[in-house]
This record gives C-alpha cells, structure tokens and sequence, in this order.
C-alpha cells in the first residue's frame, strides 16, 4: 500500500449490546425490517440512555401493534413503566406494569433459558417486581413485599437461567429499596450485593452501574465508612455519564450530597479525583453537596428535554427538577 490510508469499517452495535452489554451509550435506532423484539431493544437502549421521549415512540406501538409477539408486547408495557417510574411517575407507572403482567400472564410460559429476560417467564417476574416498585413510591411496604416474594417464587420455580440475569438484578435492587424504606439497611445489603454479583456476571454495563449506586447507597447507610462511599458514588457517577448513562448520574450525584450533607468527609486525594470527574472547574464555586446536587440538576435537566410531555409533566409533579430530593 503506497499513498493510501486504508481505513477499517467497524460496525456498530446491535440494539441488543448496547441495551444489556459494553457499550450502553452508542447510538441507536429502528432499521427497516426490524423484529419487534429488535425493537424493544432499541427502546431498551434509548431509555437507559435517557431518551424517553424516542422510547416511547419505539413502544407504543409495539403493545397495539398486530403480530407483535406477546412476550415483547407485555415487555413493552414493563419497560414504559420503569421509564415513567423513573421520572416519578410511579402511579402512572403501575397500569403499564399491571398491562404487562396480564399481557405474560395470556399465555403458556415457555420455562426455557432466556439470556435477556426477554420471554414469558420474565415478563412476568419483571411486571410483579415493577408492581413492587410502584408500591414502593406510593407508600405501600406491605404489598410491595408480597409482589417481591411472588417474583422470587416464579424465578425459582423457571429454573436456573429460565428467566435470564436480568429480572434477578431488578429483583435484587427493588428489595434493596423496600428494606432501606423500612429502615432496615442491614437488610438492604445483601441483596443490593447479589444483584451487583449477578450484573458484574452478565456484564451489562448499565446494570453493574446502577448496582453499584445501590449497593453503595446501603452499605453507606447500614453504616460502611460514608467517605469511601462518596468517592464510589462520585466514580459511578462519573462512568455513567462518559457511558451517556444520564438516569443514572443524577441518583448518584445526589446520593454523594446526602452523604456530605450527613458529616461524611473525603480524603484530600479523593477530593482531588472527584473535582476531576465531576467535570466542573476547580474554580467552581460550589462544593461539597451544592456541587453535586448542580451536577445532578443539570443532567435531570438535559433528561426533561429529552422526555415527552407526560414524562415532562411527570418529572415537573415529581419536583425532582426543580428541587432535586434525596436518593432512597
């Protein structure tokens, strides 16, 4: 090769890898001829990303839409109410949630090994701990608890990998957040922990993360050094958003302020990493808590453009944007 550059062509992602694998923030969109559960994938993906409004373009009609496969219809509805959930909007979260758990409960599970989570079986783990999560927030401990335990009962009675690491994750962060409500932090750990074991596993990005502010969160509050758990939350922190894994900067960014708030200090040369990743100016004038609640303010802002109207609206009610509260 004489005066040439030879270039070398590197194919995207699929839709798949990039919602559950290593690269959670590529781009991504419906292709012509796409499989409605390439679809889900790509909503998947554009939620984990924060672009509700896009997803939700993406699912709506995957729970109307003729010859959509009912796992993935019942999918569709669970995966619209974790986002409307995650902008606070855990009542309008629970009809889309109890849709999907009719929707996997019309038909004959299939038990088989589901590496994604994308069939029957966990369709109908996913809608019972999404059902758990909306109790959660709408201050219903009690029944919260007895969804949880019918999920595990139906996970465990599919076998090993019947409904793929996925719902076990989401199992182990909604029992997480139930104990930690009931100020049971103790018992907010060991499943906030199996849930990361099982995510560190599987190796999806997103949910290691979202594990690791989980796990972070409880063993800060059953009483781990609160300034480790700083300098862990502000890393978490920091991967999520160089990964464009914006719903998961801000819950992290806030769960670091609380800790401040609460007396945790940093070491100094923790203090120097985190003025680093936070990826404001040394010569900021916020710090401690006040630099991380703006930092969490300003991705839940660029999260609210990226919503359609009722995720904005829900975002607004939830007043997370205006006065952005503490994290579980």
């Amino acid at each position: 090769m004489t005066g040439t550059l030879a270039l070398r062509s590197v194919a995207a992602p699929d839709a798949e890898t990039v919602a559950f694998g290593a690269e959670p923030g590529a781009p991504v969109r419906v292709r012509p001829g796409s499989s409605a559960l390439e679809r889900w994938y790509v909503a998947v993906a554009l939620g984990g990303q924060g672009r509700y409004a896009a997803a939700a373009a993406v699912l709506e009609p995957l729970l109307v839409g003729p010859g959509v496969p009912v796992a993935v219809a019942a999918h569709a509805a669970i995966t619209l109410a974790a986002h409307r959930r995650q902008l606070g909007g855990h009542a309008a979260a629970r009809r889309y949630d109890a849709l999907g758990l009719r929707l996997a409960s019309s038909v004959a599970c299939d038990p088989a090994a589901d590496l994604y989570g994308s069939g029957l079986l966990a369709a109908r783990v996913d809608a019972l701990v999404g059902l758990a999560a909306d109790a959660v927030g709408t201050g219903a401990p009690a029944s919260a608890q007895r969804l949880l335990d019918t999920a595990e009962s139906l996970l465990r009675a599919g076998g090993v990998g019947g409904g793929g690491w996925r719902p076990t994750v989401r199992l182990g962060w909604v029992r997480a957040e139930l104990a930690l409500v009931r100020g049971d932090a103790a018992g907010a750990v060991e499943p906030a922990r199996k849930a990361l074991e099982c995510a560190q596993h599987a190796g999806s990005v997103r949910h290691v993360l979202k594990s690791r502010i989980v796990f972070t969160v409880a063993a800060a509050v059953a009483g781990t050094e609160p300034a480790a758990a700083v300098v862990e939350l502000d890393a978490a922190a920091a991967e999520a958003e160089r990964a464009g894994l914006l719903p998961l900067v801000w819950p992290a960014r806030l769960a670091a302020a609380d800790l401040l708030e609460r007396g945790a200090g940093t070491p100094s040369n923790a203090n120097d990493a985190t003025r680093t990743i936070s990826g404001e100016s040394v010569n900021d004038p916020l710090d401690g808590p006040a630099r991380r609640r703006h930092a969490a303010l300003a991705a839940l802002s660029v999260i609210e453009e990226r919503a359609d109207p009722l995720g904005k609206r829900l975002l607004g009610d939830s007043g997370r944007v205006s006065v952005p509260p503490p994290v579980m």
